[in-house]
């Protein structure tokens, strides 16, 4: 009888460590799977951040000469006629030293709205090319919106642009998904040797002439970047800033 006893408890003894170690497990699994779910997320653009590049479309300097002109007559200044012909298919509307900038928006924001067209759009470039910004002519749509938001943007990650084997410039190449791809294959296909501006936070940070329709939904941010800079950008797409 103490034999059959002993034999029965060393038998639940075993069906209980076994239970337990099973619960271990299971327990390893989610934490596990939890570890890797958050890890993934991780690498999950950030929708509301990638919403704030936007792509717009853009006016030649030629299209709107007269009324940047009008703008300066208006202010009776001639700060803003710094563009010259040669430029005259650019977006650029002017360019300016950082200082000269706030008297600039200071005259389009009181002119601007009676003398520019609705869908107009003034905007500075992120960075200074030998000490000056420069400042780009949107073309918005009927509601003042751009052509297209980020928000299709999958992946993003820091490339380095190459010519000969010599390292040029930095840059962000972005993937989107297959809705974005076509609304990009769109607009490029509708502004060939025209130029498509990328802008972030209110600051174009390229406007790069498009030479052909882009397929496939794969692009590149240009805009004079140190490698940190970009690196900083695409952590704010996945996130982590």
């Amino acid at each position: 009888m103490k034999l059959f006893l002993t034999r029965t408890i060393q038998v639940l003894s075993i069906l209980m460590l076994m239970a337990c170690a099973g619960a271990f497990l299971t327990s390893c699994k989610n934490e596990q799977k939890s570890k890797s779910d958050k890890e993934q997320q991780k690498n999950i653009i950030d929708k509301t951040a990638a919403a704030q590049i936007v792509f717009y479309e853009t006016y030649q300097y030629n299209d709107i000469a007269q009324y940047i002109i009008k703008l300066s007559e208006a202010a009776g200044d001639q700060i803003l006629i710094k563009n010259i012909a040669t430029y005259g298919e650019s977006p650029c509307v002017c360019y300016a030293p950082q200082s000269d900038t706030a008297a600039i928006n200071a005259i389009i924001e009181k002119y601007g709205k009676d003398i520019l067209p609705a869908d107009l759009k003034l905007m500075w470039t992120q960075k200074t090319e030998h000490d000056y910004l420069n400042l780009i002519a949107l073309k918005t749509d009927a509601s003042g919106k751009p052509a297209m938001t980020g928000e299709s943007i999958v992946e993003a990650e820091v490339t380095e642009q190459k010519y000969n084997g010599y390292v040029t410039g930095i840059a962000i190449s972005i993937a989107l998904d297959e809705e974005g791809g076509k609304q990009f294959s769109r607009l490029t296909a509708q502004n060939i040797n025209r130029a498509v501006a990328i802008v972030y936070k209110d600051k174009v940070y390229s406007y790069p002439i498009v030479n052909s329709q882009i397929d496939g939904g794969r692009l590149e941010i240009t805009g004079n970047f140190t490698k940190q800079e970009a690196k900083d950008l695409v952590n704010v797409l996945y996130g982590k800033k």
